[in-house]
């Protein structure tokens, strides 16, 4: 339990660590990338544990049933999932990596990049809206030094009085085209 109480504070010092600095893009995909790589990690270990139960339960079972072929069929037939399971988190992992690592480089490619300007646009009626009290929407064109100011405007935006709800169009370098909906009026 001890390891485990470590552990959580090593893991929090490292968070603590990260957030103090770097660019605010990079530090906030970094933080997602280490919230799944702690998950990951802790289904690995649930993993670990699952397959040497396995084993031990295999190996006291093996003098009883004597190894007849249905005794494997039944243990293959159960560990077989697991060990998929575990390479299709082992290919996640490389995956996910891959995208952090890109996801750091476009981050990068931003630093140096300034200006900062709104510019709502009316957004086109859609046809999915209730019929009853239609849904107010507006298109805000948005320019930003970095993906992270970009990121943390919508987020800013999305927690005004009034907002329901905020979600990005498109993404560009410096630039976001954002679809604001409004709460509907009451009444």
């Amino acid at each position: 339990m001890g390891d485990q109480a470590q552990e959580g504070e090593d893991f929090l010092l490292e968070r603590l660590n990260e957030a103090a600095s770097g660019d605010a893009a990079v530090r906030q995909l970094r933080r997602r990338y280490d919230l799944l790589r702690h998950d990951y990690e802790q289904l690995l270990d649930r993993l670990g544990e699952l397959e040497d139960r396995l084993s031990e339960a295999a190996t006291q079972a093996r003098p009883a049933l004597a190894s007849s072929p249905v005794s494997q069929s039944i243990a293959e037939a159960i560990t077989s999932p697991l060990l998929r399971l575990r390479d299709d988190y082992l290919t996640a992992v490389a995956g996910i990596q891959g995208v952090v690592s890109g996801l750091e480089n476009l981050a990068a490619g931003f630093k140096g990049q300034h200006s900062v300007a709104g510019t709502p646009a009316p957004a086109p009626a859609s046809d999915a809206e209730a019929p009853e009290v239609p849904i107010h929407k507006m298109q805000i064109d948005v320019r930003g030094s970095g993906f992270g100011e970009l990121l943390d405007f919508q987020e800013r935006l999305s927690h005004l009085d009034g907002v329901s709800r905020v979600s990005i169009s498109a993404i560009d370098n410096d630039r976001a085209t954002l679809v604001v909906e409004l709460e509907r009026p009451n009444g």
